[in-house]
């Protein structure tokens, strides 16, 4: 199945001649909850998990902390072929081109020794969203339940003035439970760009991801319009037949054997050709 990539007539010329395509922040995308969608969804779940309306608060701020210090650099892509809605949003409004990545590209780029580099498909609806937490449940909620929100004091005016060493278990029972909610949080790291609002689900996307920690200083940066955008680029010379087919989007003035001939002159001689069928202008 391919997985097309919209994208401007420039984009579509860098990524034949280089072979190489850019992974950029996702944090820099269109999507201003793009990373931090998790936040809200693990409201909806705690609530269903049975953990309370006073410990809600404080597991949702961590969730947020994390998805501040995180950004994920991806390549995206779309199960939809010829959608005039991608062709508008991300091919310079019809006059780019549609590349049809292979199921090839997307397996080799897949490293299974490295979690942090992945390829994966959007999920939007949230009740699929609340069932890929489901793996984490119980730890979070035995965390929380074990004072992970709960950190020492020295009692008082309501209860009995708590000894040094009773403060001290207490502290230590609240580190070693806050340590044990951030480590099942954080275990399926992926999932904090996996999910997405469900505004966005006619894009049917998939991603070619690659974690990143802020500050983002060890990669380059290009721009696009105000923004400064961080990026990787990743080549893909060595994947055989990476691209199935390109679309020349209906506002795209090129001919089709000009877009041929180019393909050819840089060895992808063997890629389907075709033009769009949206009569958009």
């Amino acid at each position: 199945m391919p997985y097309y990539h919209y994208c401007s007539a420039s984009a579509f010329f860098h990524i034949i001649k280089n072979k190489s395509v850019w992974l950029s922040s996702l944090t820099a995308s269109n999507d201003s909850m793009e990373g931090k969608w998790l936040s809200n969804i693990i409201g909806i779940a705690a609530h269903r998990w049975g953990i309370s309306e006073f410990e809600r608060p404080p597991l949702i701020s961590l969730v947020r902390d994390i998805e501040h210090n995180l950004d994920c650099l991806g390549f995206c892509m779309s199960e939809a072929a010829d959608s005039l809605s991608q062709w508008r949003g991300y091919a310079d409004d019809g006059a780019g081109f549609g590349i049809g990545f292979s199921d090839t590209f997307i397996e080799e780029f897949t490293d299974p020794d490295d979690p942090l580099v992945f390829a994966q498909k959007i999920v939007y609806k949230v009740e699929d969203q609340l069932k890929l937490l489901e793996p984490i449940s119980a730890q979070i909620v035995q965390a929380i339940r074990d004072g992970a929100f709960s950190s020492a004091g020295r009692g008082g005016l309501l209860g009995p003035v708590k000894t040094d060493e009773e403060r001290e278990t207490e502290q230590k029972r609240y580190k070693e439970a806050h340590g044990r909610l951030f480590k099942a949080i954080t275990s399926d790291i992926q999932l904090f760009f996996k999910i997405k609002n469900a505004a966005f689900s006619e894009e049917q996307e998939w991603r070619l991801s690659r974690m990143a920690i802020k500050p983002l200083n060890d990669l380059e940066f290009r721009v696009t319009g105000p923004k400064v955008i961080p990026y990787l680029e990743q080549s893909f010379a060595e994947i055989n037949d990476p691209i199935t087919d390109v679309l020349i989007g209906p506002k795209n003035p090129n001919p089709k054997d000009v877009v041929i001939g180019f393909l050819a002159r840089h060895g992808f001689d063997h890629v389907f050709v075709d033009t769009s069928g949206a009569s958009y202008r």
